[in-house]
């Protein structure tokens, strides 16, 4: 877990969007922005990162921001944008007695 305190990385939380053809056939159409955050961020554990750089597979960060009403209503369907690259979003807890930030635990594809 994170401690609270500094938040100097830019993320951006971002929604899949999907829209209707001109022939009437639903495709998916780029990710839509739902809100920019400043973010602390912790990587996973040194066996996680040990892992991941053995398999080439993935890496994992949690990354925390405060609580705002759109940050709110983002869900594990969405995703957060982060150093050019989009981190899928495998959980979020809210932190401490009045939930004034949340956690979001998010695995970055490589490949």
């Amino acid at each position: 877990m994170l401690r609270a305190g500094k938040k100097q990385f830019r993320i951006i939380f971002q929604r899949a969007t999907s829209g209707t053809s001109a022939l009437g056939v639903e495709t998916d159409l780029p990710w839509a922005d739902i809100e920019p955050a400043m973010a602390g961020i912790s990587w996973g554990s040194s066996a996680e990162r040990r892992e991941g750089a053995a398999e080439n597979a993935s890496q994992t960060g949690t990354f925390r921001v405060n609580s705002t009403i759109a940050v709110r209503t983002v869900t594990p369907r969405d995703r957060i944008l982060y150093d050019g690259a989009g981190w899928d979003i495998t959980s979020i807890a809210p932190v401490g007695d009045l939930h004034r930030e949340i956690e979001f635990t998010a695995t970055r594809s490589r490949g």
